[in-house]
């Protein structure tokens, strides 16, 4: 990597000359942002000195911070006056129609910003104007009227990210609770070729039966990224009537307290049609959306309020889950603990095949080819004629009958199972215990819903079996048996009946994070903004320079900051900014966030490790990060991202010590202009520091010592980052905008900062 024009941040720790964030008021650098990227300083040159009496009044010129025909947010004003104004021009001499005034800013005699927030989810023109006679120069000549007009159109797209559908490779799991246990994947009633949710409420049902829904373990979703703007989520649903209440309750997996529910009526009978759940608008009795909270988990309830003895059973059918106003990556947080697993299937297709153990009248258990897919294997079981009702098959892959340790947790108390029966309705039994103690066990059922064709089946112990035991989470559970047709003998079912089962999965034990003691759970690097830090209390600021100011924001490029902080908003619409400008295009130029460790505020030292936060063992970065429209429709749009670490590293010599941090890159391309949310996957960041450590990767890397900056940056052409994955981080250095024009790069970085 070329360091030689790069500060000194890159190579030894906290960037040399590294501004803090510039402006203490948000609404002061809110409007220097605006108008920096609407087009240079626009000064009006002074006059020049006569001999004659000054009988002009201050002549007004009007600007915006806004290059295309309409505005799609807030909008800075620019006023240059020709002479000295001194202090007569306030916010009060201007009016405004098609808009609210926001912040006023007198930069000098001859200069003043403000900003107009142009009316919400609307289109129109913003007409600002100063009436004759409100401004005057140091004699007391006046101006003239002057006015100027900017349209916008701020509705807003409605954008929808999917979460859940039922057509995936890899379907999501249902478990269904409360009287609709019956709950599977199956054809769509009015297009065989889509794949939905069935929900069976039963004629016995409570009035709170309901199904989760989950695409990642420990029964959860994504986190659904609700904003105080963002509250929607909407389904497809059928019902075979209109009127009917759906509730929907989202909460944490991690946490059931922490929920928010609310309903919507269908007006469709027996059809789809497509609801939306406004969490702004809480069922009565539950809790509010909590802005702080994080919300992973999704459950639908059918005609609730109802219970099936009392009319509120039926069929009921849901499809496509998504979250309304927003765009994003679907994607779950990956496994912690050095890459291990978050859940253990068992698929009949190891290299060491499991061990069927049948009793009881299924002792003619093996594993066989699939009878649907000869490349497949699968477990087969035949219940003979003479079979016992409590004949079954135990699956075992250890000694002692045993499978490693199932991972229940107080969330996610679900294993899941495909099964093929001759007939739908039967009952299939799944029995967990330990290997070395059969006292201690607990059993739970399912029945199925296809004839002669395989499905999904949920086995949720937090509702056992009627007469066994209930769960305990103080147990190991180490022994799996499968019982199919439990409760009937072979004698009463006719004969001897064949069944199948396959890819068994179960949640997998918590395990500390490897190399380096890694947590379980999400770190949270920094969940928002604060005025002076992160809500974590680490520092954060920003950087710039290039080839017109000997690579440190000075005249003339100009640099500022600002942005949204807590606790004026909730820490997830928190947000920074940071923006750098020249007045010419350059050879080459850097600008950059950087956000310090919680608590941490004194950069990195230079002389022994620094503090930070252990993400060893986890796999994946999600952040929040927007730019301005030049550069991200300019060449060279790519951001870096770069994570140094706190290990201290001596590279020179005991008399003459050098600094190193080992550091590591990823460049994104940016989907969109706008803050967006990024995953990343922290296997495809490249080492670019290694301070002479041979063999590292990226894991190994992250599990020498903790994170203790994280860097957002642009960098182009002189100054170049090595490539990642085959792409070079950019900068805007050639796109213009406003008159005089100026050369604008901004980052954003919004919200939380999450390692999973």
């Amino acid at each position: 990597m070329n360091t030689a024009q790069r500060p000194r941040s890159l190579s030894a720790g906290q960037p040399a000359r590294q501004p803090r964030h510039l402006m203490s008021a948000t609404a002061l650098a809110a409007a220097l942002l605006l108008a920096a990227c609407g087009g240079g300083d626009g000064e009006a040159p002074p006059q020049l000195a006569t001999g004659t009496a000054d009988t002009a009044g201050p002549v007004i010129t009007i600007t915006d911070s806004v290059a295309e025909t309409n505005a799609t947010g807030d909008v800075t004003f620019t006023f240059n006056f020709n002479e000295d104004v001194g202090t007569s021009f306030t916010v009060d001499d201007v009016t405004v129609a098609g808009g609210t005034k926001g912040a006023f800013v007198r930069v000098s005699g001859t200069r003043a910003t403000l900003v107009v927030v142009p009316t919400p989810d609307a289109v129109g023109t913003i007409n600002l104007s100063i009436a004759a006679g409100r401004v005057s120069d140091a004699v007391g000549n006046t101006n003239a009227v002057v006015s100027s007009l900017q349209a916008y159109n701020t509705v807003i797209p409605i954008v929808e990210t999917r979460i859940v559908g039922f057509s995936e490779a890899t379907p999501p799991v249902l478990a269904g609770f409360g009287g609709a246990e019956d709950a599977t994947i199956t054809a769509d009633p009015t297009d065989a070729s889509n794949r939905v949710a069935k929900v069976v409420k039963s004629p016995t049902a409570e009035l709170w039966a309901g199904t989760t829904v989950s695409i990642c373990p420990s029964s959860a979703i994504v986190r659904l990224p609700f904003s105080s703007t963002l509250t929607t989520v909407t389904a497809r649903v059928w019902a075979p009537a209109a009127g009917i209440p759906v509730r929907l309750k989202v909460e944490d997996a991690a946490d059931g307290t922490k929920s928010a529910e609310t309903e919507a009526l269908t007006t469709v009978a027996a059809g789809w049609q497509t609801l939306l759940f406004n969490f702004a608008n809480p069922a009565a009795g539950t809790a509010a959306l909590n802005l702080a909270n994080t919300y992973n988990k999704a459950s639908i309830f059918f005609n609730f309020g109802k219970t099936g003895a009392a009319g509120g059973g039926g069929t009921f059918y849901f499809d496509d889950l998504a979250f309304r106003g927003s765009s994003f990556t679907v994607a779950c947080p990956s496994a912690g603990g050095g890459g291990t697993a978050t859940t253990t299937s068992i698929t009949m297709d190891e290299a060491t095949a499991p061990t069927l153990t049948g009793f009881g009248g299924a002792e003619d258990s093996a594993i066989v080819a699939d009878p649907t897919n000869a490349a497949n294997k699968v477990a087969r079981v035949i219940k003979s004629g003479t079979a016992e009702l409590w004949a079954g098959t135990t699956i075992s892959n250890l000694a002692n009958q045993a499978i490693a340790p199932i991972g229940f947790t107080a969330t996610n108390r679900t294993i899941t199972a495909r099964v093929w029966s001759p007939t739908a309705g039967t009952p299939v039994r799944l029995k967990v215990e330990n290997a070395t103690d059969p006292s201690k066990s607990v059993e739970t059922e399912a029945t199925t819903t296809v004839a002669a064709g395989w499905q999904t089946l949920s086995f949720n112990f937090a509702n056992q079996a009627a007469g066994t035991a209930a769960l305990n989470l103080a147990t190991t559970y180490n022994k799996l048996s499968v019982f199919f047709n439990f409760g009937t003998t072979g004698a009463a079912a006719g004969g001897a009946r064949t069944y199948y089962v396959d890819d068994i999965v179960y949640p997998a034990p918590a395990a500390a994070g490897g190399g380096g003691g890694g947590s379980t759970g999400p770190v949270t690097f920094s969940s928002g903004f604060g005025a002076t830090t992160t809500v974590q209390g680490g520092a954060y600021g920003g950087y710039s320079g290039s080839s017109v100011d000997g690579f440190n924001c000075g005249a003339p490029a100009q640099c500022g900051s600002g942005g949204s902080f807590t606790p004026a908003v909730a820490a997830a619409d928190s947000g920074f900014f940071y923006f750098y400008q020249t007045p010419t295009a350059v050879t080459s130029l850097y600008a950059g966030i950087f956000v310090q460790a919680p608590g941490l505020t004194t950069g990195l030292s230079g002389t022994g490790d620094t503090p930070g936060v252990s993400i060893a063992g986890k796999t994946s970065m999600s952040f929040t990060f927007g730019q301005n429209p030049e550069w991200f429709n300019g060449p060279a749009k790519n951001f870096g991202v770069i994570l140094t670490l706190g290990k201290y590293y001596n590279v020179g010599s005991a008399s003459a010590p050098a600094a190193c941090n080992i550091k590591l890159l990823a460049a994104v391309t940016p989907t969109a202009q706008a803050a967006t949310r990024y995953t990343l996957q922290l296997a495809d960041f490249t080492l670019i520091q290694t301070c002479n450590v041979a063999g590292l990767t990226p894991a190994s890397a992250l599990a020498l010592g903790p994170l203790s900056q994280v860097d957002f940056q642009a960098v182009g052409s002189g100054n170049p980052l090595p490539p990642n994955n085959g792409k070079l981080v950019g900068a805007n250095m050639s796109v213009s905008t406003g008159s005089p024009a100026v050369f604008p790069t901004t980052l954003v970085v919004n919200g939380a900062i999450t390692f999973e």
